[in-house]
């Protein structure tokens, strides 16, 4: 939802008799001159209005924002630096934050929060959008220009940061359209892969990965021979004549039934590969020593 401002905090504002009131403290406080009123109202002889710049333009915000930063340095008052840039951007919530932490600083109090206004770590408007319904939301080229203001152009010009943050964006919306269709699947008339389609009992616990696999499936679904027949003839076709005495010999052994357990034959890594679609106990029955 919204960032809001708490009413003790509003109510501090107005008693400060601020020039211009703070009505929306993201617009208010974009360009810097409403903040340093109310540090003029306590720090009454280090700070100087006249040296501040009433106005929108970006060269008057960062040279507002540059007075103020260099006074909370000479304080030590501990407001962050991302959260003044985020401010002077017009970022949502940042404005809002702002204030609850220099209320705090200067007055020793508390305000109280409501726990559903969140807000993120990159104040972009995401926990709004996240709260209205599905068909209310914004589309992805409105969420990227919602969360990319034209002053964080002009002061950064970073093509790689601002295409960084872009994918990100999308990256979001599209994770965001992929919930709403799960959650929907009526209205987007969304089918299940085939994967999601297949069924898969679950491992107990008491079963080894291999008994689970046995019990699973049917001994007399398929034959291992008829599978081994067929593996060895494309073998066949596949090698040169220089291997049909070992193919030869491979052949006597799958005739017999039996399929021996060998690492370096072929045919015996081709069934391993195909274990998932044949009964392993058809597979491999172990040459009793």
């Amino acid at each position: 939802m919204v960032a809001r401002t708490p009413r003790e905090i509003l109510r501090w504002l107005e008693s400060l008799y601020l020039t211009y009131p703070v009505v929306i403290p993201r617009w208010d406080l974009a360009n810097g001159f409403a903040y340093g009123e109310i540090l003029h109202a306590y720090f009454c002889k280090e700070i100087n209005m006249l040296s501040f710049i009433n106005g929108r333009a970006v060269n008057a915000r960062l040279l507002n924002w540059a007075l103020i930063k260099q006074f909370l340095a000479k304080k030590k008052l501990p407001i962050p630096s991302h959260l003044i840039d985020a401010t002077l951007h017009g970022k949502d919530g940042a404005a809002e934050e702002l204030l609850e932490q220099t209320y705090q600083l200067l007055t020793n109090k508390q305000a109280f929060i409501d726990p559903p206004y969140g807000r993120d770590a990159e104040y972009s408007d995401h926990p709004y959008q996240q709260n209205l319904q599905y068909f209310e939301q914004a589309n992805t080229c409105k969420a990227i220009k919602n969360n990319t203001k034209i002053t964080e152009l002009i002061t950064d010009p970073s093509y790689a940061y601002h295409s960084k943050k872009c994918e990100a964006i999308i990256e979001q919306a599209r994770a965001d359209r992929q919930t709403i269709r799960a959650a929907h699947p009526q209205r987007f008339r969304a089918k299940r892969t085939l994967a999601e389609r297949c069924f898969r009992e679950p491992l107990q616990a008491d079963l080894s990965p291999q008994d689970w696999y046995t019990k699973s499936f049917d001994s007399g679904s398929r034959s291992a021979v008829s599978l081994s027949n067929k593996s060895t003839t494309k073998l066949q076709s596949r090698h040169t004549s220089a291997d049909i005495s070992k193919n030869a010999s491979t052949m006597q052994r799958y005739d017999e039934g039996r399929i021996e357990a060998n690492e370096d034959s072929s045919l015996y890594k081709e069934i391993i590969l195909r274990q998932h679609a044949v009964p392993l106990g058809d597979l491999i029955q172990t040459i009793e020593t």
